[in-house]
């Protein structure tokens, strides 16, 4: 009894940090795809780029973090937090993400650091927001699913799409390299 409880408790754990994690990269992705429709984007306007390039630059991170997790049937850890969750003096749980031991975790914590770790919930903030604005009362119906699929196939950029793609599955490629070696 003891031991089903704790299989229904890691699998619970599992999908609670995938969905919430999913869910977060999902707003911040379509924000920082969408900066241009509430926001008109301008060459003086330095601060609101070095926020989108970083954001950038973090969420494939994210989501090839998230994938190989996913892939690994473990729970995904949420890089927001994740630098904070340990001491310094202690080995972190996940050796890519540590950044002695592995350049995508040093990459990763300069990129928090640098202003990421704010960056990035102002863009989920603002994905979250422009859906709301956009959508409305559709939001939880199957014509918003429709709809919305239809404005990815149009209203993305194939190169924004294709950069998120390849930089997630480059965050793979190392990761399993690593692993093997």
């Amino acid at each position: 009894m003891i031991v089903v409880a704790k299989q229904f408790r890691r699998i619970g754990w599992f999908l609670a940090t995938h969905l919430f994690t999913g869910f977060l990269t999902f707003l911040a992705m379509y924000g920082v795809a969408n900066i241009g429709l509430v926001l008109p984007v301008t060459p003086f306007e330095m601060l609101l780029l070095y926020s989108w390039i970083l954001t950038l630059f973090i969420l494939p991170i994210q989501a090839g973090i998230q994938i190989w997790s996913l892939l690994r049937f473990e729970p995904t850890p949420f890089l927001l937090v994740y630098y904070f969750q340990y001491d310094t003096t202690t080995n972190l749980p996940h050796r890519f993400l540590d950044p002695v031991e592995s350049r995508i975790g040093l990459i990763t914590i300069i990129l928090l650091l640098i202003g990421g770790i704010v960056a990035w919930p102002i863009y989920s903030f603002y994905g979250a927001f422009l859906l709301l604005v956009r959508f409305g009362p559709l939001l939880f119906t199957l014509e918003f699913v429709i709809l919305f699929i239809q404005g990815l196939a149009v209203g993305v950029a194939a190169l924004f799409a294709t950069y998120f793609i390849l930089a997630s599955l480059a965050i793979l490629i190392l990761q399993w390299r690593r692993k093997r070696l």
